[in-house]
């Protein structure tokens, strides 16, 4: 359900993220809600991606792309914390004004975001170390990554089947209303303030090797091989770009050279 903007196909967290987002016939929709869901859509785009070409280094069909991971960590390291979270942390205080019965899951969900900016610095420290260290610091970054998309999966379906559905009961009207305007100024996580996200996104299309986006081959290795119903990364609309756009982002983000991968 990646249509809008990066087209990737279902995965099976994808899909357990789609199922309980899914409206029910008796519920209209919601714009708060579906915000949350569309940012929870973008994630799990990146999540993916990372996902796969962690597989495809891992393999030997790709090489490592420092520009590439740079940017797929960059929109984990800003996103979340910038956008997400405080949408989300209104929707879990006016939760706990109106039950007790998801006290447990709002504890941890919330211990998660006072974790973020840790658990994205460890991630990021990884990348670095992956990059000064070569193939040896592989296996650092990849443990650190596959925790984190674990971590973050269990987090985002939590989120889709119990917070959601709950808030949807459990608030009034009025309280939505105040709410959706509250979202409708704080971006959307394709384009971001001053269509940053948007630039990124292009960035990681132009930098994916097929079938995550449109860049060519990995340098020095294969294409990575075919993932069954996954389409490109390519925005609507839009032809394929040529091979590499430049790292962007923050300075502390590593960038360049395809040296360090697995041989």
């Amino acid at each position: 359900m990646l249509d809008r903007w990066l087209g990737a196909g279902s995965t099976e967290q994808e899909s357990a993220l789609s199922d309980a987002g899914a409206a029910s016939p008796e519920s209209a929709s919601i714009p708060a809600i579906e915000a949350i869901r569309e940012e929870h859509r973008a994630i799990a785009a990146i999540l993916n991606a990372l996902s796969h070409i962690l597989a495809g280094i891992e393999s030997g069909h790709l090489q490592p792309d420092f520009k590439l991971l740079a940017s797929l960590v960059e929109y984990i390291v800003e996103m979340p914390d910038k956008l997400h979270h405080p949408k989300e942390d209104r929707i879990f205080a006016l939760l706990r004004a109106k039950t007790h019965e998801l006290d447990a899951q709002l504890d941890q969900l919330e211990a998660e975001h006072r974790d973020s900016i840790p658990a994205t610095s460890r991630l990021d420290r990884a990348l670095v170390a992956y990059l000064q260290g070569g193939a040896d610091a592989f296996q650092g970054f990849r443990d650190a990554a596959r925790t984190y998309i674990a971590h973050e999966w269990v987090h985002l379906n939590t989120e889709e089947s119990h917070i959601l559905p709950a808030a949807r009961r459990l608030f009034s009207a009025e309280e939505w209303r105040d709410i959706n305007a509250d979202f409708a100024r704080n971006g959307d996580p394709w384009s971001g303030q001053g269509n940053r996200y948007a630039e990124l996104f292009k960035r990681i299309a132009n930098l994916a090797p097929a079938p995550i986006g449109v860049g060519g081959p990995a340098s020095g290795g294969d294409r990575a091989r075919p993932i069954p119903g996954r389409r490109s990364l390519r925005p609507p609309g839009r032809a394929p770009g040529p091979g590499c756009a430049a790292s962007g982002g923050r300075g502390r983000h590593p960038a360049g050279g395809s040296n360090g991968g697995r041989r």
